[in-house]
């Protein structure tokens, strides 16, 4: 009697390792080719030609991104609505991924206005882009740290149940913080150099645009690229969670009707 119990729950044993390999396989599956699709659309040689200002709107693309940009926006807007009514942790983790991605794609609205366009390289043009980006910088930090308090008040029924919701709540903003400051600091290394003055870095654009290169004085804004790539970051990774999401839902579903 004892060897058949035994034998029973070595099977049971196997069946449950057998599943929970079967569906971590499914969500390495769907990890691995969502994060394949994304890296493919995103290689320079599937991208058409874009403005270093979008919104210049000289291509297609510019528009494209914009639209994409704005869509982000509105679905973040849409998964914070949706989750913060029900508290649990996978809410915890879309709620949060959707004010990243929210408030980073509007960083990215906001600071685009400050680039130049169509302006002629003048050395009073390009003294004035210097100044619009160490504005830029400020408006920056300024976006990073008003989304650092509304995910913590967000998050304060979490955090007051257990700290760590803190620390993964505030590491992304330490994060982009942290790689900002780093921009920043080359930034004003770059101004700082002792040969640096506004006619070198105006000869220097007029004398790469005489040779048909693609560069600008908005090539010198970090701040709006930096937005844009933590949007796009942030939604990768809320595909990432949704469709780890998904085959957990559907787990529970195949093991209940078992």
């Amino acid at each position: 009697m004892q060897i058949k119990k035994d034998k029973k729950s070595r099977l049971e044993l196997v069946k449950k390792i057998a599943k929970a390999t079967f569906w971590g396989l499914m969500v390495l599956v769907v990890v691995v080719s969502m994060m394949s699709i994304v890296a493919t659309i995103t290689q320079p040689k599937y991208l058409p030609t874009m403005s270093n200002n979008i919104f210049e709107f000289k291509y297609i693309a510019d528009w494209i991104f914009l639209i994409g940009i704005v869509l982000l926006i509105a679905l973040g807007g849409f998964i914070l609505y949706k989750t913060l009514k029900k508290q649990n942790r996978w809410n915890f983790i879309f709620s949060n991924l959707a004010l990243l991605m929210t408030s980073s794609g509007l960083g990215f609205i906001i600071l685009s206005f400050l680039l130049p366009t169509n302006t002629k390289l003048t050395v009073k043009a390009v003294s004035r882009a210097v100044k619009l980006v160490n504005i830029s910088y400020v408006l920056t930090f300024a976006i990073i740290a008003i989304t650092t308090i509304l995910a913590v008040y967000i998050s304060r029924k979490y955090i007051d149940k257990n700290n760590w919701y803190l620390y993964f709540t505030l590491l992304p903003y330490i994060i982009w913080a942290g790689w900002t400051y780093q921009q920043y600091q080359h930034w004003q290394n770059f101004l700082a150099t002792r040969n640096f003055n506004i006619e070198k870095l105006t000869a220097m654009f007029v004398y790469y645009q005489s040779h048909i290169t693609k560069i600008d004085m908005n090539l010198m804004f970090e701040g709006y690229k930096s937005c844009a790539f933590i949007a796009l970051l942030a939604f990768i990774y809320l595909l990432t969670v949704g469709g780890v999401y998904f085959v957990f839902k559907v787990k529970e579903k195949v093991e209940r009707k078992a």
